[in-house]
């Protein structure tokens, strides 16, 4: 846990670095309408989408030693690195991460100490008055945004993938691999078929494996959650409860995320994800048939 949190802290000041040198970026990665944007932090991942999905999963999990620890000085240790994390964060301008981590750190609050909730709103009043945050926010309202989105954005992505499912097997999908990933776009096998990337792995899943595929995969998230709601339970009054509560949050966030990116599809942030997984259902499923053994 400690490990994981040091080198998201470690990157999270890359991150930082890299804004205030202004780091170079395509210029595919903002709009011409978004001026206020000098820069997108993408740190080792080569994807500002990735580094916020990064950041996401790891922000309630420093939080949450800031809440374990004993010592003063360990608190504020952990809280200056769930802000430099958050700094991160915002500097992506990734939109999806920004929800993400909203929605997680809420949950975060409401599981921990819903007295956050109060400096959480007054972080969020500042960060709109920010005009990069204003610019990024803003488009989302303007037609050139609409224009953009059903020509080659989201939804036309979104609405394609849907297209090609109802006009091969809903039930089944396309067939793993097939459509709406890297490996799809990367291996182009139908002539009949426009390759792009779905950015929604929700949709990819559909798409590929039909209502059985991602129905079980679904399950799959439900039991996923379900056992960090029962770590939490299990971990109540106990030191354990807060890094349960940061690990749940954290990985809530990252599904959250997937709506609008293929992060499943990144083999490190997988990793690290069922690494995170692995330590809640330890938490959760686990631990008491451990201690009850020893």
């Amino acid at each position: 846990y400690l490990t994981l949190v040091s080198l998201s802290f470690v990157l999270s000041l890359h991150g930082i670095y890299q804004y205030i040198t202004k780091a170079p970026m395509p210029s595919n990665w903002v709009a011409q309408a978004e001026t206020a944007v000098r820069t997108r932090v993408y740190s080792i991942f080569g994807s500002p989408n990735i580094m916020g999905d990064f950041m996401v999963l790891f922000v309630p999990m420093t939080a949450a030693l800031a809440y374990y620890a004993e010592k003063p000085s360990q608190k504020v240790v952990a809280w200056l690195a769930t802000f430099c994390m958050c700094f991160a964060c915002l500097f992506t301008m990734s939109r999806g991460a920004w929800l993400a981590l909203a929605i997680a750190a809420v949950l975060f609050a409401l599981l921990i100490d819903r007295r956050l909730l109060a400096l959480m709103l007054v972080c969020g009043a500042v960060a709109c008055t920010l005009p990069f945050v204003r610019s990024r926010i803003g488009y989302l309202f303007t037609p050139q945004f609409a224009d953009s989105n059903a020509r080659g954005g989201r939804a036309k992505r979104w609405a394609t993938a849907i297209g090609y499912l109802k006009a091969t097997d809903p039930v089944f999908g396309m067939g793993y691999g097939m459509y709406g990933g890297a490996v799809a776009v990367q291996n182009p096998v139908l002539p009949w078929v426009e390759y792009m990337y779905v950015d929604n792995y929700y949709v990819k899943i559909l798409t590929e494996n039909g209502i059985v595929g991602v129905t079980a995969f679904g399950m799959m998230l439900l039991g996923l959650v379900g056992n960090g709601l029962r770590a939490c339970v299990r971990t109540a009054k106990t030191r354990w409860s807060p890094l349960c509560a940061g690990m749940l949050c954290g990985l809530v966030g990252v599904l959250i995320h997937s709506v609008f990116e293929s992060i499943w599809e990144e083999p490190y942030m997988m990793a690290l994800f069922f690494a995170v997984a692995a330590m809640l259902a330890w938490a959760g499923l686990l631990r008491r048939r451990t201690q009850e053994t020893a």
